[in-house]
């Protein structure tokens, strides 16, 4: 199929290729029934703007630098948090015309001709040498979780905010001793999620108590009896196996909220959480791209964004 171009449409109109930009991108000094005109003219011969070449006028390259870390695929757990963010921006920039280049951050010596117009820093675990290079040669970046001097959007991914969310809601339901179950791994969200709680607890005066999931979930359930077993009342479990948790736990004839109040976090199965009556934390970092792209194209100055989350209250507490 022909591509229908800027001048097909000015000759269809009679009208100028010149008047046809104007009328597209709402500049100039058109009368609103030329304008349209030209419109309904444009969309009749279903012209669509090429947006590689309107970027090239402007400099932008339409692709975005997404940073990989060279051991990022070795821990089962981080590949797939990994994935998930690669997706969403890939899908986030595809809706807008955009590409994606993906850096190793072993290698800054490939931002000089990497011709980005922005870059994605999505683990705060990963080299900053290639985030500090991208700052230093005027890029602009967004970077998860990570606060770094000059130009840098820092996207907070809501993970610490979730967890005092979840604990102060625990808390208010009469929860004394508050076990936390969470991931053993390197994943900076699970270690955010910890200190988050930690610290909580130092500031209320509570006993941490700590259980951690292996990467293959063969600890899952063991790791639950054992706060189980330091008589905890209650449990946060900042690991994503909340049904799980919840159909072991009736079928050691446990009642919620009585006996134990759960409260779960999750990226993914926040539907069969809210199906299940499980009280959870739904968060959304895959919005993480959409708030890069809302900024880039603002040209906002460099600042820091809270992702949204959301406290579902079900029966599992009371």
């Amino acid at each position: 199929m022909t591509r229908v171009t800027l001048r097909d449409v000015a000759a269809r109109a009679g009208v100028s290729t010149a008047a046809i930009s104007q009328a597209l991108n709402g500049r100039g000094n058109l009368s609103a029934e030329t304008r349209e005109r030209i419109k309904a003219v444009a969309a009749e011969l279903g012209y669509a703007p090429n947006k590689h070449a309107s970027a090239l006028r402007s400099g932008r390259t339409m692709s975005i630098g997404f940073v990989m870390a060279a051991n990022s695929l070795q821990d089962g757990r981080r590949a797939l948090q990994r994935a998930r963010q690669l997706d969403a921006l890939v899908q986030a920039g595809a809706e807008r015309g955009f590409t994606v280049t993906v850096l190793p951050d072993s290698r800054p010596d490939l931002l000089a001709g990497a011709q980005i117009d922005a870059l994605y820093f999505p683990d705060p675990a990963d080299d900053r040498t290639i985030l500090r290079d991208a700052v230093a040669a005027g890029i602009p970046v967004a970077a998860n979780d990570l606060t770094v001097p000059g130009g840098v959007l820092t996207i907070r991914t809501g993970y610490a905010a979730a967890v005092r969310a979840g604990l102060a809601h625990l808390a208010e339901a009469g929860a004394q001793r508050i076990g936390f179950l969470v991931d053993e791994s390197e994943v900076p969200r699970d270690q955010l999620g910890e200190s988050a709680y930690l610290a909580w607890s130092a500031v209320n005066g509570r006993t941490p108590l700590v259980a951690r999931v292996d990467a293959g979930r063969r600890r899952l359930v063991p790791a639950l009896h054992e706060l189980l077993d330091t008589d905890v009342d209650a449990v946060f479990a900042y690991c994503e196996e909340g049904p799980e948790i919840y159909l072991h736990l009736e079928q050691i004839d446990t009642v919620m909220p009585r006996d134990l109040q759960l409260l779960v976090l999750c990226t993914i199965d926040c539907e069969m959480n809210a199906r299940l009556g499980i009280t959870h934390l739904c968060l959304h970092p895959e919005k993480a791209p959409e708030v890069m792209f809302a900024a880039l194209d603002a040209g906002e100055a460099p600042r820091a964004i809270e992702l949204p989350y959301e406290l579902v209250r079900g029966s599992t507490t009371r």
